[in-house]
């Protein structure tokens, strides 16, 4: 099923849910008898039972994109609030005063029924998602400028079949898409409707991550059935002494009163209020009640009129902005589209009832001291020891189990279950990290010690080195000092030994110079002595001479054994010379000892025989002291040499 749109031209689709509206609003149409009703409402927007949000683009498309207002600006007046209150019945008001076109003709119509936004009197939900009245009216604001305007009906809030999320959702995006937002409320305005507005207007602005100013525009506090007009008087007046009264801050205000009444008067650029009498015990109770203004009371009509101007009288008219930039019905489909894309985006957060919220606040408050409480246990854990701190893990996971399971808490069994397991799969998180903390501390601080104990066996390997080398280098210079002693008192003993050495050699030579003298004197003595016995003996073998022709065979054996003796003798002689046998000493002992073989007597030389071996034991027993004949070396080996021919001479004189 489809509806033409409000040039005629275009065709919107119906949704199947909404024929059921589509065949009430006939059937009020046929007892119309005022202008001829062009439109219809037109869901653009509803919410699934899975959550799921369903756009209808195309509807919206052809209520704004119409040339002959796509870029004329837009006024968009909304209304919202909780279930059952008589929205769609007072927003229908607003529309029969824009079909006639702002006259004051509306009001004088009393005999004719209220058509328009579907409502019925009754307990359960009529309106479901967003509804646009898919005819748009062209007004001429104060300025004499032509805008467009729109009137647009919202599902109402905390009903029995309406999600915390499906209810915040419709009640933002209504405050983010229009210019004029109506708040609903019965009675009076109480503490509750302040929070709830005050969650849906932060969960809007938190869509709105791009608004640089008020969130919102005009926020309009609707107080139906107002019965302290003794205390503020009905209307606009009464209601602004309202508001003003219970959004106004004290000192002695709780905090989070204080915070509630900024946060709304931030999030808006304007705020009112209008008080509306009760409308009748007709309207209230009477099945038959069909929105005849003859039906409702004065007063009520009296104040209908008054609310309706205060929105849509020309001077009333508020443009749609954002960033103080006028919006066009075009912008204004782009700009709906964008904000239904971030709430089925799923970025933000997911809207929970009070109860939920509570349970869910008080769980968390459990699991925060929970943790805490584990966390104060595994503050000072062994970093040391994984054993332990695994140990330890599992004794402070219990005690933070046991905090949160005393904890008092709001909501069901399964809620705090799910945050229990949610706070036991977190603690392990902590000590997976703990874990591999200390791991890779252990690691670190192996790999630190390994180093620290390579370092310090280096450094023991360069003290030993060290020690190794000052203990040879002490050695060393002991061994030095002790060969420096050594050597010194070599030295010093080389030195004494030669001093005792030298005057030893002084006391020997002296010694010896003694010696010498007297060696010197006793062979000049024997040398005399033997002289004269030499003489002596040459005197007799003088005397033998002649005989020695006659000697017989054996005087001539003994004469050449005699011979032989001589050179025995002249042999000795020679040996009695220092230093060897000198030039010409040979033949001088040789002819010696010839001359004495032809001179002696066979008698002379036996004799001669015990002499020559009392001569040869005396020249041995001089032998040693040749050397001090001549203790100078004054003496050349020739002159030496015939001073012992002399010598010998004069021991053995040539026989004549």
């Amino acid at each position: 099923m489809s509806v033409a749109a409000a040039d005629g031209r275009a065709t919107v689709p119906v949704p199947r849910r909404l024929r059921r509206i589509h065949s009430g609003l006939r059937s009020h149409v046929g007892c119309i008898t005022g202008p001829a009703i062009k439109g219809e409402p037109v869901q653009i927007l509803r919410v699934e039972d899975d959550q799921r949000i369903v756009f209808n683009e195309r509807a919206l498309e052809g209520i704004l994109l119409s040339d002959h207002i796509k870029d004329r600006p837009v006024v968009v007046v909304a209304i919202a609030g909780a279930c059952r209150q008589g929205k769609s019945f007072l927003l229908n008001f607003l529309l029969t005063y824009l079909r006639h076109n702002g006259r004051s003709t509306w009001i004088e119509e009393t005999d004719i029924p209220l058509s328009g936004f579907h409502w019925r009197p009754g307990s359960t939900r009529e309106t479901a998602g967003i509804l646009l009245w898919n005819e748009v009216f062209l007004m001429t604001n104060s300025k004499g400028e032509e805008v467009a305007v729109l009137l647009m009906d919202t599902q109402g809030t905390f009903d029995c079949e309406s999600t915390m999320k499906e209810s915040t959702m419709i009640f933002s995006l209504s405050m983010m898409t229009s210019s004029v937002q109506i708040y609903n409320i019965m009675n009076n305005i109480k503490e509750d409707d302040l929070q709830h507005l005050q969650f849906f207007a932060e969960y809007g602005r938190l869509a709105q991550k791009d608004n640089k100013t008020r969130a919102f525009q005009k926020l309009l506090f609707l107080v139906r059935d107002w019965m302290w007009a003794h205390e503020f008087e009905f209307g606009s007046c009464g209601g602004r002494s309202l508001i003003t009264s219970r959004l106004n801050t004290t000192d002695g205000q709780a905090p989070e009163l204080k915070t509630l009444r900024q946060n709304i008067s931030s999030c808006f650029s304007e705020l009112d209020c209008f008080l509306m009498p009760y409308p009748g015990k007709k309207v209230a109770s009477d099945k038959s009640f069909d929105g005849r203004l003859a039906d409702i009371e004065e007063a009520f009509r009296e104040k209908l009129q008054e609310l309706v101007l205060s929105i849509l009288a020309p001077e009333n008219l508020l443009v749609k902005e954002i960033n103080g930039q006028k919006l066009s019905c075009q912008d204004l489909m782009t700009f709906f589209k964008a904000h239904v894309d971030v709430f089925k985006g799923g970025d933000l957060p997911n809207p929970t009832s009070v109860l939920t919220a509570t349970a869910n606040a008080t769980n968390m408050a459990a699991v925060d001291k929970a943790t805490k409480r584990y966390m104060s246990g595994m503050v000072n854990w062994p970093r040391r020891n994984v054993e332990i701190l695994r140990l330890l893990h599992f004794d402070m996971l219990d005690r933070a189990t046991r905090v949160f399971d005393e904890f008092p808490k709001v909501g069901s069994e399964a809620t705090s279950s799910s945050y229990k397991d949610a706070l036991i799969k977190e603690l392990e998180q902590l000590f997976f990290h703990f874990y591999e903390e200390a791991k890779e501390l252990i690691r670190i601080e192996k790999e630190a010690e390994e180093k620290r104990e390579k370092e310090r066996q280096e450094w023991k390997k360069r003290q030993e080195e060290r020690e190794r080398e000052r203990i040879a280098e002490k050695e060393k210079a002991a061994a030095r000092e002790k060969e420096i002693e050594r050597d010194r008192k070599a030295f010093t003993d080389r030195e004494a030994t030669l001093q005792r050495r030298a005057v030893a050699r002084k006391e020997r030579l002296k010694k010896l110079k003694e010696e010498a003298d007297r060696e010197r004197k006793q062979t000049l003595k024997i040398e005399a002595k033997m002289q004269s016995e030499v003489e002596e003996k040459l005197l007799k073998i003088g005397h033998l001479k002649m005989d020695i022709g006659n000697l017989n065979a054996e005087k001539r054996e003994a004469a050449i054994e005699m011979a032989f003796e001589c050179v025995h003798l002249a042999a000795a002689i020679m040996m009695f010379i220092p230093g060897g046998a000198l030039p010409g000493s040979m033949l001088l002992a040789s002819n010696l000892a010839l001359q004495l073989c032809l001179s002696l007597s066979l008698r002379a030389i036996r004799e001669r025989r015990n002499e020559r071996n009392e001569w040869m034991r005396i020249l041995e027993q001089r032998r040693r002291y040749s050397s001090l004949l001549f203790p100078y070396g004054c003496v050349t080996e020739g002159a030496m040499a015939e001073l012992y021919a002399s010598r010998l001479e004069r021991m053995f004189p040539r026989y004549q």
